[in-house]
């Protein structure tokens, strides 16, 4: 396998020993290791559904910790201090961002409604702070259309850029191409396809139901609920957009 700094490392599930990746995100990565910067996004999503130990774990790490609109209060409510704030602000108000402003943490208005306040924070974070590989906090959970946003911005950012969810239920990513897990920890753990369109070529193995050169489709066949049962897991695909859900270990 290739060698991975810790950064990038990072940039999957914590408990895995190696990682090793082809597609379009193969040279990001790889340049990703020789200028690694960190980044932590906090959404508004439900307070609930933020992995607080984790969350405060990831912002001791991160190069930069930005509040996302609304988001900021959950980081307030954890006692984290963003670096930037950012969003149209609709959730923040003016005397929040003036006492924020005070305490020395960046202010950035992004009032494009053209754009989610989320994908706006991811541009910002990659475009602006140079950001090689990104977390985001609080996005999931609370109303559908939120949610259908957020995967949405998944599938757009993580075409080119090392970027992944992470909820009380584990951590959601985007693969094109192939991708190659290995950890002491992953059997037993639940791993789901989630095919957003069709998608084309699914191979994996390592897992209780593997597939062959397969598809999946919503309305036609899901790839959801399945069981890791080696230390190394592969998953592969051809065609369309395919995130994959990998549930904590317990």
């Amino acid at each position: 396998p290739e060698r991975v700094s810790r950064r990038s490392f990072r940039t999957w599930p914590p408990a895995l020993l190696a990682l090793r990746r082809s597609g379009p995100l193969r040279g990001i990565l790889s340049r990703a290791t020789m200028a690694p910067m960190y980044v932590v996004l906090v959404a508004n999503g439900p307070f609930e559904d933020i992995p607080q130990n984790r969350l405060r774990e990831a912002a001791a790490e991160a190069s930069a910790l930005i509040g996302v609109d609304g988001g900021t209060h959950a980081l307030q409510q954890l006692d984290l201090k963003p670096t930037h704030v950012t969003g149209d602000f609709d959730s923040l108000t003016l005397t929040e961002r003036e006492a924020l402003a005070e305490q020395g943490v960046a202010i950035v208005p992004t009032p494009d409604q053209e754009y989610t306040d989320l994908d706006k924070a991811v541009m910002f974070a990659f475009d602006t702070l140079g950001a090689t590989s990104a977390h985001i906090y609080g996005a999931t959970g609370g109303r559908l259309d939120h949610l259908y946003s957020v995967l949405s911005v998944l599938i757009k950012h993580g075409r080119v850029r090392d970027i992944r969810l992470i909820d009380t239920v584990g951590e959601t990513f985007y693969i094109q191409g192939s991708i190659e897990l290995i950890g002491t920890d992953l059997p037993g753990r639940t791993l789901s396809l989630l095919a957003l369109g069709p998608v084309d070529g699914i191979t994996t193995t390592g897992v209780q139901w593997p597939l062959n050169g397969e598809s999946l489709a919503p309305g036609v066949r899901d790839g959801t609920l399945n069981k890791v049962i080696a230390e190394t897991v592969t998953i592969a695909c051809t065609a369309g957009d395919l995130l994959v859900l990998l549930h904590h270990s317990s």
